[in-house]
C-alpha cells in the first residue's frame, strides 16, 4: 500500500562533529550468532501464542466494494510462533521457526509458513555468513524503506505496527565482514516474496479501486468498473539460486560520524500495471537498481540521522517507467528517563520517463513516534503519527502494553485514518478507524 508520492529537492546531509564510535557498531556487532550475549546451551525451544481482536468503528465507504457491510468485528486473529535453536559450537548456530495464523473473520482464514530459519557460521572473528530465511535491516530509517528494501512488509492492516515489526523474512545468504571501524555486508536473495496485503475486498485491499463500482439499480451490489476482480493477474518474477537479487552495504565509523553506502538490484515488492490484454489487468514486479547513502551523528541526547536513495524504477510508488529520488532526515531523542522520541521527514521526487508524457510528482511525508515506559517497564504507552502532504492523508495510533507476568502480556489501542481528498493514498480506507486488543503468551 506504499503508493504515496513524496518529494523534496534532494541533498545528502553529511553531519560534522564528534560522535561515539559505539553508536554504529553496537547495532552491527549484535547481529552474528556467535555474540557473547547468546545462550551457551546446545539447543533451545520457545514459542508464543498471540490473540488479537479488531473492532471497526464505522461503515466502509459506499463508493468501494468492501466485504464488510457495517461497523463491527473486523478481525479475530490467532498466531502461533514456534522456534527451535541448535548450537553445536560457539561459531555455529541453527534456527528453525514456523508460524501458523488463523482469522475467524476473514475468508483467507489459515496461513502456515516458514519464518526465520537459517544457519549462521562465524568463519573467523571478523567474517560471518548466514543463509536461510531471515530479516535484514541495513538502513537508518525507523519508518521508511529507502536504500534498504531487502525484506517485504506486512501491511494487511496499515499502520498497525512499526516497520521493524512488519518485515517479512526472505530466503537469502548474507556475508558480513567487520573491521574495527568499517565493514561490508553482501546479501544474495534466493526467493521472491511480495508485500503482504489484505485479501480481495478486505478493509485494506490495495486494489479495491479496480474491484468494481456501485450499481445504482441494485443498492449494495457492484458491477465491474474497468476490470473484474477475477481478471487481475500478477506475474511473479523468477528469483532463484541462479538468478538472485543482490544488495550490498559498505560502512565506516569515524570520530566525526558514521557513513553507509548502499547498492542493490532488487525486484519491487509492489505489483504495478504492466499491460491490459483483452480487458484484463496484468500486474508485475519490475526490477530496479538502487543507490544510496546514510549518515548519522550524536548530539548529546539526540541521534541525528539521514538517508538518501536513488532508484531507476519508481514502481514502489506505484509509478511505472520513472525514477525516484528520496531523502530522509530525522532524529531520535532519549534525554528523558524512560522516554524515546523518534521524528523523521521523508521527501521524494518521482520523475516519469520521457516516453510516458506525464509530469513528475513531489511530496513530503512526516512520521513521529513517542514511547514511555512506566511501572518498572511493565507498562509501555506509545503514540505514532504519519502525515502525507499529497491529499492530506494521516494516520494516528495509540497503544498500551502491560506485562502481567514475564510470560504473559496484554495490549490495547486504536488507529485512526484521515484523507482530505481523493488524491490521498488512504482515501478508500479513511473510514477504517478501529480499536484493537489482545494478549500474548510466551513459553
Amino acid at each position: 500500500m506504499r503508493r504515496y508520492r513524496l518529494g523534496l529537492p534532494v541533498l545528502l546531509l553529511f553531519w560534522a562533529g564528534t560522535v561515539s564510535a559505539q553508536d554504529f557498531f553496537e547495532k552491527i556487532e549484535a547481529e552474528p550468532a556467535r555474540s557473547d550475549s547468546e545462550s551457551s546451551r546446545i539447543w533451545g525451544f520457545s514459542g508464543r501464542l498471540t490473540q488479537r481482536f479488531h473492532y471497526a468503528l464505522a461503515d466502509p465507504p459506499d463508493a468501494f466494494p468492501f466485504r464488510r457491510d457495517g461497523a463491527g468485528m473486523a478481525s479475530r486473529r490467532h498466531d502461533l510462533q514456534l522456534e527451535a535453536r541448535y548450537r553445536p559450537s560457539s561459531d555455529v548456530s541453527v534456527q528453525l521457526a514456523a508460524r501458523a495464523s488463523h482469522d475467524a473473520e476473514l475468508q483467507d482464514t489459515t496461513r502456515l509458513e516458514v519464518d526465520q530459519s537459517y544457519v549462521e557460521w562465524g568463519i573467523t572473528p571478523s567474517l560471518n555468513i548466514k543463509t536461510g530465511r531471515q530479516r535484514v535491516s541495513l538502513g537508518e530509517s525507523s519508518f521508511f524503506q529507502l536504500a534498504d528494501r531487502i525484506n517485504p512488509v506486512d501491511e494487511r492492516v496499515f499502520g498497525l505496527a512499526e516497520l521493524r515489526e512488519t518485515l517479512v523474512p526472505v530466503a537469502a545468504t548474507r556475508l558480513s565482514h567487520y573491521q574495527a571501524r568499517s565493514g561490508l555486508d553482501v546479501v544474495v536473495l534466493h526467493e521472491f516474496r511480495s508485500n503482504r496485503y489484505d485479501e480481495p475486498h478486505g478493509d485494506f485491499d490495495p486494489y479495491i479501486g479496480q474491484r468494481g463500482l456501485p450499481d445504482p439499480l441494485h443498492p449494495g451490489q457492484f458491477h465491474p468498473s474497468q476490470f473484474h476482480p477475477d481478471q487481475i493477474d500478477k506475474e511473479r518474477p523468477d528469483i532463484s539460486l541462479s538468478n538472485p537479487d543482490l544488495a550490498a552495504r559498505l560502512f565506516w565509523s569515524r570520530p566525526w560520524g558514521d557513513i553507509g553506502l548502499f547498492a542493490s538490484r532488487l525486484h519491487s515488492r509492489l505489483a504495478v500495471p504492466a499491460h491490459q490484454p483483452e480487458g484484463r489487468l496484468v500486474l508485475d514486479y519490475s526490477r530496479a537498481t538502487i543507490l544510496g547513502a546514510s549518515v548519522n551523528r550524536v548530539f548529546g541526547d539526540w541521534l541525528l540521522k539521514s538517508e538518501y536513495a536513488f532508484s531507476d524504477d519508481a514502481s514502489h510508488h506505484a509509478v511505472r517507467d520513472g525514477q525516484a529520488h528520496e531523502l530522509m532526515v530525522g532524529g531520535r531523542y532519549t534525554g528523558i528517563s524512560n522516554l524515546t522520541l523518534d521524528i523523521e521527514l521523508l521527501g521524494s521526487r518521482i520523475s516519469p520517463s520521457g516516453a510516458s508524457g506525464s509530469e513528475g510528482a513531489s511530496n513530503i511525508r512526516a512520521a513521529a513516534s513517542i514511547e514511555y515506559e512506566m511501572l518498572n517497564d511493565d507498562l509501555v504507552a506509545s503514540l505514532a503519527y504519519q502525515y502525507w502532504t499529497s491529499g492530506s492523508g494521516s494516520m494516528i495510533r495509540m497503544r498500551l502494553d502491560y506485562a502481567v507476568r514475564d510470560e504473559l502480556g496484554v495490549f490495547a489501542g486504536f488507529i485512526r485514518y484521515g484523507a482530505g481528498s481523493e488524491e490521498a493514498m488512504l482515501w478508500p480506507y479513511r473510514d477504517n478507524d478501529r480499536v484493537f486488543a489482545g494478549l500474548s503468551l510466551s513459553f
